[in-house]
């Protein structure tokens, strides 16, 4: 094409695909199956397994079978361009991707009064675009110093087009007062709960008392899905040493803090903390009757009983609306430094040694008012944004010697 001649595009290829592929359901998801049972036991001791004593004994599984589930496809298609530049001093690498899941098979959680816990179901279409960057190259580059750069961009959106038409709603999991679930039209995997009564302008409702009235239904509360992500790796090296530093950066994503509902509710949050001793507090919104509020009120006196506290009148946690917090963040995830010395200069036999100090997770920025908002209680991909009481990431240093022969 003639790119070759360029000053500054060194090289170039553009790349399509498209695709379409079939995924049976896993094993033993059609069907209702026992286990063994195991009666008695704790946390110290193991209970019986059955069959023991001559005693033959079976139990049901959680998971209810469905003799009705399709087989899911996924139809993808796919652009992208591998660009280098300045005799490869700077390489480009983008793609762009649409990818439609029909009758996806989802985990749903069940009521128990099903007798059951879970579910597979089909979950309709579900349409996955997104774009994705990779880049590097060498700003500078001298005898005795070099500077590297390289990193990824990423950007996607996963909406449910469609659901069976018997199903409003499928629900991957639920915890307290919030659920993530799979809606017709929302992003996959929202996060629904308990919220505070709104009009048709989404002016929020307050009650005579002069406080926020619940929502008599659960509402869509956010996407705990991140807008974008972005990873930046950085290197220095001068003569025998190395400075790396990898900074990663996260925009969007919505969490559930139900940490800050408890803590609130018990009065030990930095929240209730500082504002209990307020007084004429105005709530912005309007009244039933479509007015401006202007009744004042007091956010925690005990005169008022525990309706008259705030952080007590919605229970335990509080509504799920209440700690909904966005979760970006920019972490600076690793920082490296390396010595190489080379004795093989002087002795032929002589090993190579690299000695590295390197610190993971140093500081943290984020508008969260938790620990940190990379966590999540349930641990698995397709149930993100909880935050209840979670362990928190570790900040570590580390010493290493390579030796090489």
């Amino acid at each position: 094409l003639g790119w070759t001649d360029s000053p500054g595009l060194s090289y170039g290829k553009l790349r399509a695909s498209w695709s379409r592929v079939g995924n049976d359901a896993q094993t033993y998801l059609t069907d209702t199956y026992f286990d063994r049972t195991v009666a008695g036991g704790d946390n110290l001791l193991p209970g019986i397994e059955f069959p023991a004593f001559g005693v033959r004994a079976l139990e049901q599984q959680g998971t209810l079978g469905n003799p009705h589930l399709k087989p899911e496809t996924l139809t993808a298609l796919e652009f992208g361009a591998d660009l280098r530049f300045f005799r490869g001093r700077l390489l480009l690498d983008l793609t762009w991707y649409r990818a439609l899941s029909r009758d996806q098979i989802v985990d749903a959680q069940l009521s128990a009064a099903t007798g059951f816990l879970r579910a597979p179901r089909n979950a309709g279409t579900i349409e996955n675009t997104g774009w994705e960057l990779s880049f590097g190259g060498v700003p500078l580059r001298r005898k005795d110093f070099r500077w590297e750069v390289g990193g990824q961009f990423t950007r996607f959106r996963s909406i449910v087009r469609k659901l069976p038409e018997s199903q409003a709603g499928i629900v991957l999991a639920s915890f307290t007062n919030v659920s993530t679930m799979i809606l017709e039209g929302q992003p996959y995997g929202v996060l629904v709960g308990t919220a505070f009564q709104r009009d048709a302008a989404g002016r929020r409702i307050i009650g005579a008392d002069g406080f926020p009235l619940v929502s008599p239904e659960h509402r869509v509360l956010g996407d705990p899905t991140p807008d974008w992500l972005m990873g930046l790796r950085q290197a220095w090296t001068w003569k025998g040493f190395t400075l790396s530093a990898l900074v990663d950066i996260r925009s969007g994503g919505d969490i559930w803090n139900g940490t800050r509902g408890v803590m609130s509710y018990l009065g030990i949050s930095k929240e209730s903390g500082e504002l209990r001793e307020l007084r004429g507090y105005v709530f912005e919104g309007v009244t039933e009757n479509g007015e401006p509020n202007t009744r004042p009120v007091d956010l925690a006196n005990p005169a008022n009983g525990m309706s008259g506290i705030y952080w007590r009148r919605y229970g335990f946690i509080g509504l799920a609306e209440a700690h909904i917090e966005p979760g970006s963040w920019v972490r600076l995830r690793e920082l490296k430094l390396s010595w190489v010395w080379q004795p093989r200069r002087w002795f032929r036999q002589a090993p190579n040694l690299r000695f590295s100090l390197a610190g993971y997770n140093l500081l943290l920025f984020t508008p969260y008012s938790g620990i940190d908002p990379e966590t999540n209680l349930r641990g698995d991909s397709n149930i993100l944004g909880w935050d209840y009481f979670n362990m928190p990431n570790t900040k570590s240093w580390n010493f290493s010697l390579e030796v090489n022969f």
